[in-house]
C-alpha cells in the first residue's frame, strides 16, 4: 500500500501549527524528523519561515556581532541559524558538565572558553540549565503536582549553580568591556547601554533592560496620542511652549506608570539603584534613576536631552536645534510639584541651598557624560551601605552591588583602594577571574594596577591548582573528626543552622583569628576538628567541633536553601533527613575532595544513637 503525498502547502500549514518553546524540543524534533522523511516533507520542513518563531522564542539573547555574522553566513536562513545555535548549545552544555565535574583552575579556563567563543550566544541554554528542575526534596510539599514537570537531570543542583556563575561571568565581562569603550568614546548615546550594564552584575543582560525601555517609549507615544500631545520633533523642537509640554508630559506618563520619588527609608533602598529593579519592582526611586528613564524615553521620541550632574539632585537638560528655543531643565524627581525649572530663579536657588555660588553655575548645568553618571551612581551605591540595618538586604545582593560599584570606580578612577576591594570579594564570583578580571578589566587599567591585578589573579590560579590536588580521605590521621561534609548542624553558642562543606583535623586558622575568636578558651581549644560551613543566610563560618549539635531542617528552610544560601548549590545535590538528623548528598566536587564522607554520612544517618 502506498501513502499518498499531501500538497506541499498543506505540509507547510501543518508544520506551522507546531508551538515554539524555550525549554522543550518536541516541536523541533518533529521538524528534524520531517527533514529525514520523504522529499515532500523534507522540502516543507526546510522552509526558512517555519523555523523563525522557534528561533526567536528559544534564542531571545545573542551576541549582536556574532548574530550578524551568522545571518551573513547562512543567507538569513532561519533553519540554518537554528541549527548553528543548537550546535553552540551542545558545546556549551558539554563545557558546563566539565565545570561541574572537576575542581581547580580548569574551571576558570573553561569559563574563559565559553565567554570568548560564544559570549551571549550561550545565554539561553545556560538560563535553561540554571533553572533545571530541583529534586523533590526541595519542592513545596503543599503545592499541587505539575503534570508538565520535567525530569531532574543528573547533578541538577550543582549544574544550576555553575550555570548561574557562568551567566554572571558572561554578563559582567560584557559590562566591563562596554564601560571600557567610554574611556575613549563617551557619547550621549552611550548612556542607555552603559547604565543598563550595571544590572549585568546581577546576571541580568542589558538587552532586557533596553527592551523594557523600548516598551516604555512605545507606551509613552500611545499616551501622547491619546492626549493629543505633539509627537512630531519638527513641531515641538521649534516651539518652547510645546517642548516644555512634551517634557512635563513625559514626567506625567512616568508617574502614571508608577514611577515616583522615593521618600523616607525607600530613598535609601539599595534596589532602586539598579535598572532591572527600578524599571520593575522599585519604581519609587531616586533622582538619577528617574532621570535615566526620562532621558532614554525622551530621546526615543526625538527630544535632545541629557542628564545634568547637579549637586544633591540629578536633573535633565533639554535642548533644541532651534537657537531661539532656550534650554529647559527638568526635575523629574520633583515633577509632581514642579517639573520645569527656570534658569533665572530655580537653578540658582538650588545651588545656593547646596552651598554653591552662582558664579560657578555653568559647571553644574552642562550635559553630563555617561562616565560621570556611572561614577555618581556607583558612589550612591557605596554610600547606601550605611543607611540600612544589617540583614535588611541578602548578602549576595550586597556583595554584587559592592562589586559593580568597585569595578566602575576602578575603571574610571584607577584607584588602588577599589582594586584591593575587588580582589577581596572576587571569591564570591567564582568564574569571573579570567573572563572578567584578566581579559576585560586588566587592559583598561594603568600599568601599576595591571601588574597588581595580574599578580593577584596568578596567585588565585595557583591556589585553585593546589586545592584541586588536595584530597581529604578518612584515615588513622583523621579518626578524631567526628562529623562530615554534608552534615546539617546547629551552632551550640549562636544558634544558627549551618551546612558543613569542609573540615580540618585541627584549627587551621591564623593566630590572629584564633586569638580574636577565643578559640583556646574552648574545652578542647585549637586541638580539635574545625569545620567550614555555610549558614542559612549564605555567609561562611569556621566552627569548632565543640559547637556543633545535630539538627534537621524545617520544610520552609528546605525550600529557601538555594535562595538564601545559593552557594549551597555548589556543594550539595539532595537532602535526606531521619530521626532529627539531616545530611546533604554531595556534589562531584565535594565527593572528589572528601571521598569517604558520603558513605560516612550515610552510615551516621542510619545510626539511631547520636
Amino acid at each position: 500500500m502506498t501513502t499518498r503525498e499531501l500538497p506541499f502547502d498543506l505540509y507547510v500549514h501543518i508544520l506551522e501549527q507546531l508551538t515554539p518553546s524555550t525549554d522543550s524540543d518536541e516541536s523541533i524534533t518533529v521538524l528534524i524528523s520531517c527533514l529525514k522523511a520523504s522529499p515532500s516533507l523534507r522540502a516543507a520542513a526546510s522552509v526558512s519561515g517555519l523555523w523563525e518563531p522557534h528561533y526567536r522564542v528559544r534564542y531571545a539573547i545573542c551576541d549582536p556581532a556574532k548574530e550578524q555574522s551568522r545571518k551573513r553566513s547562512t543567507g538569513g536562513d532561519w533553519r540554518l541559524m537554528y541549527l548553528e545555535r543548537r550546535r553552540i548549545d551542545l558545546e556549551t552544555l558539554d563545557i558546563l558538565s566539565k565545570i561541574v565535574a572537576e575542581r581547580g583552575d580548569g574551571r576558570l579556563e573553561k569559563a574563559r572558553e565559553v565567554n570568548t567563543m560564544f559570549s551571549f550566544d550561550a545565554w539561553n541554554v545556560l538560563e535553561t540549565a540554571a533553572s533545571y528542575p530541583l529534586p523533590e526534596t526541595f519542592l513545596d510539599p503543599g503545592a499541587a503536582p505539575s503534570p508538565e514537570r520535567r525530569p531532574v537531570p543528573p547533578h541538577a543542583v550543582p549544574t544550576r549553580f555553575w550555570a548561574q556563575m557562568l551567566l554572571g561571568a558572561i554578563a559582567r565581562s560584557h559590562a566591563v568591556r562596554t564601560w571600557g569603550k567610554l574611556i575613549s568614546n563617551d557619547t550621549p548615546q552611550a548612556l542607555e547601554l552603559s547604565f543598563a550594564c550595571v544590572s549585568s552584575f546581577f546576571v541580568y543582560p542589558p538587552m532586557k533592560v533596553l527592551s523594557q525601555i523600548d516598551e516604555l517609549a512605545a507606551l509613552c507615544k500611545a499616551y501622547f496620542i491619546e492626549r493629543q500631545i505633539p509627537l512630531d520633533p519638527a513641531e515641538f523642537n521649534s516651539d518652547a511652549g510645546k517642548l516644555r509640554l512634551v517634557c512635563s508630559s513625559i514626567c506625567d506618563f512616568l508617574w502614571s506608570c508608577g514611577f515616583e520619588a522615593a521618600d523616607g527609608q525607600r530613598f535609601h533602598m539599595l534596589q532602586n539603584r539598579f535598572p532591572h529593579l527600578f524599571l520593575t519592582t522599585h519604581k519609587a526611586t531616586i533622582p538619577i534613576s528617574l532621570v535615566y528613564v526620562f532621558v532614554c524615553i525622551a530621546r526615543k521620541m526625538g527630544v535632545t536631552t541629557a542628564p545634568v550632574d547637579f549637586p544633591t539632585r540629578v536633573l535633565a537638560v533639554v535642548s533644541s536645534p532651534d537657537p531661539d528655543v532656550p534650554d529647559i531643565f527638568v526635575d523629574v524627581f520633583g515633577s509632581r510639584t514642579q517639573a520645569i525649572l527656570t534658569l533665572q530663579d530655580d537653578i540658582p536657588h538650588f545651588l545656593v541651598q547646596a552651598g554653591i555660588t552662582a558664579t560657578s553655575m555653568l559647571r553644574y548645568i552642562t550635559p553630563a557624560s555617561s562616565t560621570s553618571m556611572l561614577v555618581r551612581a556607583s558612589r550612591n551605591v557605596l554610600a547606601s551601605f550605611s543607611n540600612f540595618p544589617a540583614g535588611a538586604v541578602p548578602e549576595v545582593v550586597l556583595h554584587t552591588a559592592f562589586y559593580a560599584s568597585l569595578v566602575v570606580n576602578v575603571i574610571f578612577m584607577n584607584n588602588h583602594r577599589y582594586l584591593l576591594n575587588i580582589m577581596k570579594h572576587i571569591n564570591r564570583f567564582l568564574l569571573d577571574l579570567l573572563p572578567v578580571l584578566v581579559d576585560s578589566l586588566t587592559p583598561l587599567l594603568n600599568p601599576r594596577l595591571q601588574e597588581q591585578l595580574t599578580t593577584h589573579c596568578k596567585a588565585v590560579m595557583e591556589d585553585e591548582k593546589e586545592a584541586a590536588a588536595t584530597c581529604h580521605p578518612r584515615s588513622v590521621f583523621t579518626l578524631n573528626v567526628k562529623f562530615f561534609v554534608g552534615m546539617v548542624f546547629k551552632h551550640a553558642a549562636h544558634g544558627y543552622v549551618g551546612y558543613i562543606y569542609g573540615w580540618d583535623p585541627s584549627c587551621a586558622a591564623t593566630e590572629d583569628w584564633i586569638r580574636e575568636m577565643g578559640v583556646d578558651s574552648l574545652s578542647r581549644g585549637r586541638h580539635q576538628p574545625f569545620y567550614h560551613a555555610l549558614t542559612q543566610n549564605g555567609s561562611s563560618r569556621y566552627v569548632a567541633e565543640d559547637n556543633i549539635r545535630t539538627t534537621c531542617l524545617k520544610s520552609a528552610d528546605v525550600l529557601r536553601i538555594f535562595v538564601d544560601a545559593p552557594e549551597a548549590g555548589r556543594y550539595f545535590e539532595d537532602l535526606t533527613q531521619d530521626d532529627g538528623k539531616a545530611r546533604f548528598l554531595l556534589s562531584p566536587e565535594l565527593n572528589a575532595a572528601y571521598p569517604d564522607d558520603e558513605a560516612f554520612g550515610d552510615q551516621w544517618l542510619k545510626q539511631r544513637e547520636q
